[in-house]
């Protein structure tokens, strides 16, 4: 059965190509510094809150979708609904910020349709004005895959966002046949059972911008679809067209390296801004930047990611180590303080923020086996 959507959805992508040129990306930069860098990160890679970045997004990604989140918040999270606080505008403002840093596919939609009506002809987007799909879905994790024994033809459209204007092409496995276009164009077309000589592989130059992205491809039944390919700048990035549902995602933990890591990821227990200094000696201290609290610390320590990966759920990720006791304490007691920023360098961090209007950077630097020791300059 056909899944109609939303007519508001499909207005809004409609309108998706003009909305970052018409927004106000300056002030929502400065709305972004004020409200959102705490839980999604200074440079949006994500902390508290996911990455407004990468390829994945749970409640949707497109214009209407973004503001949705933006202005009602997320509930069951600490995303509150900001209309409550911010004009309109400026939550305009914040949304057009986020969607001028994004790159690659967004807004992926994969449809499933009958392949008898497809036999014999070159696959092109016109011919499916004519027949129904299967099925509609939005992907959220921004690639296409397709579930087991599935028996039918892909038609995946989606957004394509490119900051790095340039010459640019795609990359695919010859496993059935493929056609993808860019903007209405044919750019990529190779079927298994036909002279190669037929085939059609351009490179073609992209500007800056959103640019509409469509996959036709089938390949014959087996237990899933091995469709593969990227888009490729060349001399630069390469982007997956396919991939993985998150869901059942394997473990995932973070393990001290070489280098010092901060970690935002929500803890049960510990405060939600904390920031968790995993030095290279396997110590990891969690560290409030709102009050300058050494909140606790432990003894060879790795975060465990996997109760929050099945569809990127809401569930806290696990710690795991010995606590080491008596290492509580407030940095600075009875100060105006406010947390600037951090950044690594090499085995330590170190850690900015204003201390009654004076620049103030404390570092957590490794010390023997178990131990750590603390600086303020």
């Amino acid at each position: 059965m056909l899944r109609k959507l939303n007519l508001s959805a499909l207005f809004a992508l409609f309108l998706y190509p003009f909305i970052c040129s018409i927004g106000y990306v300056g002030r929502g930069e400065e709305v972004y510094k004020q409200i959102c860098f705490n839980c999604h990160g200074p440079n949006l890679g994500g902390g508290i809150g996911p990455s407004l970045i990468d390829s994945y997004w749970k409640h949707g990604d497109s214009p209407e979708a973004m503001l949705q989140s933006i202005a009602k918040g997320i509930t069951g999270t600490e995303m509150i609904a900001y209309e409550l606080a911010y004009p309109k505008d400026d939550l305009i403002a914040v949304r057009d910020f986020i969607l001028s840093k994004q790159e690659g596919m967004r807004s992926v939609l994969r449809s499933v349709y009958p392949r008898e009506f497809f036999e014999g002809r070159r696959l092109e987007p016109k011919l499916f004005n004519s027949v129904e799909s299967f099925t509609q879905t939005r992907l959220p994790e921004n690639v296409y895959y397709m579930e087991r024994s599935v028996d039918g033809l892909l038609r995946g459209k989606a957004k394509l966002h490119i900051k790095d204007p340039g010459n640019y092409h795609f990359i695919t496995r010859p496993i059935g046949r493929t056609s993808i276009y860019i903007n209405g164009q044919e750019m990529h077309y190779s079927d298994q059972k036909t002279d190669k000589k037929t085939h059609l592989n351009k490179k073609f130059k992209l500007t800056s911008g959103i640019h509409d992205l469509e996959i036709l491809h089938e390949e014959k039944t087996a237990h899933s679809y091995r469709f593969s390919g990227y888009l490729q700048h060349i001399g630069g990035k390469r982007f997956p067209l396919n991939g993985k549902s998150l869901e059942g995602s394997a473990p995932k933990f973070i393990k001290a390296t070489p280098q010092a890591i901060v970690i935002r990821k929500w803890i049960k227990d510990l405060p939600p801004r904390s920031l968790l200094c995993l030095l290279p000696n396997r110590v990891l201290i969690a560290y409030d930047p709102t009050n300058s609290q050494i909140v606790k610390v432990w003894s060879g320590a790795e975060i465990n990611q996997t109760p929050s990966l099945p569809g990127r759920s809401q569930n806290p990720s696990e710690l795991k180590g010995q606590l080491i006791p008596d290492q509580e304490k407030l940095v600075w007691k009875d100060v105006d303080l406010e947390f600037l920023h951090y950044q690594i360098l090499g085995e330590q961090v170190q850690i900015t923020s204003l201390v009654n209007g004076k620049q103030k950077t404390l570092s957590f630097i490794p010390k023997g086996t178990n131990s750590f020791s603390l600086t303020i300059q």
